[in-house]
């Protein structure tokens, strides 16, 4: 069960609250996102990165990856509810300089915002399939060379949708965790050839 106060599990905010929208949004628990950040492939990665947190909800992942160092994030949420949680915990955590919050469907944010990050977190509710998005994702965005796309999803065992692929255009998958009732895959992009 999640915590009642939910807290920054790492980084140079760790320990401090985080507050959470009343809406049915699932965030990563901090058990989850320390398996994502202490992992050597991301921990390496967010110094210094500019992020992308697709399908924010209360935007615990892009907040994670500021904590840690990373130098911007760009969340991408529909819900104004969780947008609003989004924008007063950067508030409170003196994050506001580092980050946009864009209240917009995730297939309707390559057209809007600016496409290069060098760190990609997908998260999107359970039993949506993120696979068209992340193909057209790959189309339109300008992934540099080594770019992690981290995505998060439910397992088929447990009604989830069908597995990844190996590879969804230049992103190859490098990485497969079980965390209970879900997986997180991990890709890397690659320049083509």
């Amino acid at each position: 069960m999640p915590s009642a106060h939910p807290r920054v599990a790492g980084g140079s905010l760790a320990g401090r609250r985080l507050r959470s929208p009343a809406n049915g949004t699932r965030p990563a628990t901090a058990i989850v996102r320390s398996a994502i950040f202490d992992r050597p492939l991301v921990r390496d990665m967010v110094e210094g990165a500019c992020v992308l947190d697709l399908y924010a909800g209360a935007g615990y992942l892009g907040i994670e990856a500021l904590s840690r160092g990373a130098a911007t994030v760009d969340f991408v949420e529909r819900n104004g509810a969780a947008c609003a949680v989004i924008r007063r915990n950067l508030d409170e955590l003196g994050l506001t300089e580092q980050a946009r919050v864009h209240r917009l469907p995730v297939e309707r944010c390559f057209s809007r915002i600016p496409l290069d990050p060098d760190l990609i977190f997908i998260d999107p509710p359970y039993r949506v399939d993120a696979l068209p998005m992340i193909e057209d994702l790959v189309r339109r965005a300008s992934l540099p060379d080594g770019a992690l796309a981290v995505w998060r999803r439910q397992t088929r065992a447990s009604g989830g949708v069908a597995p990844p692929p190996e590879r969804v255009g230049g992103l190859v998958r490098i990485d497969q965790r079980r965390y209970g009732d879900g997986a997180i895959d991990t890709y890397r992009a690659e320049a083509s050839t």
